[in-house]
């Protein structure tokens, strides 16, 4: 069953003096349980097509359906919740907010999910800093982490509110060899044992073969 279809989705961003098309004509399905990789050279659409398919952007034309739900037809409010239900972000950067420790980091999105109590937040977040073995660590600011441990925590607040998709940007390229092999070992754990659909842009080849498929871009379509 596709979880992910993007049906004509082109992409421009226009300015006075430039039109800049990023996505050109993009049919694409991503399978429930899929683990799929995006590759291409920088510049070429990736990182967009990934923030059209988690909702960050809207496409200039072309359909997005989510979960058998039309994106499309969702207000700002609406659009905003089904992302915090139903999705789990990734960055390269980790993005965790320095004046938090990892607990407030953790609980961020299920501060905007509606119906779950505070008992039930805190039991949540420390079932999952539990499996991703970051319990000790839950009063650490994030200046008192390692690399690896930070996008440990970033994981931790994508998968803390139960998406069914979780959308990684380079999860592994600020980290060295080890530290990005650990990570990589917890996306494919997440996607085996808990079925979690993983899209994952990546200029690492090695790692881009370890998953059930890999999409080529060059500027701005689809090449395999």
């Amino acid at each position: 069953m596709s979880i992910i279809t993007l049906e004509g989705i082109s992409k421009v961003y226009q300015t006075k003096e430039i039109e800049t098309t990023a996505l050109e004509n993009i049919n694409l399905s991503v399978y429930k349980g899929e683990f799929v990789s995006v590759m291409g050279q920088s510049g070429c659409g990736k990182s967009t097509l990934l923030n059209i398919i988690g909702l960050l952007d809207r496409p200039t034309s072309g359909t997005v359906t989510l979960l058998d739900q039309n994106c499309n037809a969702l207000g700002d409010t609406a659009l905003s919740h089904f992302r915090n239900r139903n999705l789990g972000f990734v960055f390269q950067s980790f993005h965790l907010i320095p004046s938090l420790n990892v607990e407030a980091n953790v609980e961020l999105p299920l501060d905007y999910a509606s119906g779950i109590s505070g008992v039930e937040r805190r039991r949540r977040v420390d079932e999952v800093l539990e499996r991703l073995g970051l319990s000790h660590r839950k009063k650490h600011m994030p200046a008192q982490l390692s690399g690896g441990q930070c996008q440990r925590v970033a994981i931790a607040r994508a998968i803390v509110g139960r998406p069914s998709i979780v959308l990684a940007d380079e999860p592994t390229g600020n980290l060295d060899s080890r530290m990005g092999a650990e990570v990589m070992d917890l996306l494919h754990s997440l996607n085996k044992d808990d079925g979690i659909t993983i899209v994952m842009v990546t200029h690492n080849e090695a790692q881009a073969r370890q998953t059930d498929r890999i999409i080529r871009f060059f500027d701005g379509r689809i090449i395999s």
